[in-house]
């Protein structure tokens, strides 16, 4: 029975997941946020299931849990574009980001091994599209500089994981060069009159990738 609890708990988190986004949608007629409110029913049991299981994978195949994450993303994506304003897609955006991050990152630990490019390659694709997300968000709002932040770190952890070390000095140049990007686009914002609150995120972002990447990577 004992060694049972970790897949129980996986199922029981499926059902109320299940449950709620179903309900939700029934009682509201809408879809967005039932199926958050699902994922955030669902995911805190599948991490109990991972985190207490020897070996996961065995039971829950990687390449499963990442197929299930990105249509789920798609999903919660689509019905943001269809149930919310085209003002709010940089939230939709947001929240299918926070959707698929989890089961991505599973993918990663165990080995889904579906990424056709290096570890390098990945960095930087994301650090281009991250940075992309964080300069747009003066003008498109303080959430597409969280979306930039979480693609950045996350793309320079998945590197990280895969082997890709980055050289101190450089790393040290990363830090410095984010603080410095960081004050520059505020600087810019301010002169322009861009919406300080959102300027301020794209600065915080630019600063705290390349140092939280580092701390959180330090000990390897």
């Amino acid at each position: 029975m004992t060694e049972r609890v970790p897949e129980f708990a996986l199922l029981i988190g499926i059902f109320l997941g299940l449950s709620a986004t179903v309900s939700g949608a029934v009682l509201t007629g809408e879809l967005f946020r039932p199926l958050l409110t699902g994922v955030v029913v669902c995911y805190p049991f599948a991490a109990f299931g991972i985190v207490r299981s020897e070996d996961p994978s065995e039971a829950i195949p990687s390449k499963y849990v990442l197929a299930v994450g990105v249509v789920l993303a798609g999903v919660t994506l689509a019905a943001a574009l269809f149930e919310r304003p085209l003002s709010d897609f940089v939230a939709g955006l947001f929240a299918a980001t926070l959707v698929a991050l989890p089961p991505v990152a599973y993918a990663v630990r165990y080995g889904a091994g579906v990424n056709p490019l290096s570890p390098a390659q990945t960095l930087a694709v994301t650090s281009l599209l991250g940075a992309l997300f964080v300069v747009s968000a003066p003008v498109t709002g303080a959430l597409a500089a969280a979306i930039g932040f979480l693609v950045t770190l996350s793309g320079a952890l998945y590197a990280d994981t895969r082997g890709y070390r980055l050289p101190r000095k450089h790393q040290r140049l990363a830090i410095a060069a984010g603080g410095l990007l960081g004050i520059g686009i505020v600087g810019v914002a301010v002169v322009s009159r861009l919406p300080l609150v959102s300027a301020l995120a794209s600065g915080a972002a630019f600063a705290l990738a390349p140092s939280l990447f580092v701390a959180l990577t330090r000990e390897r």
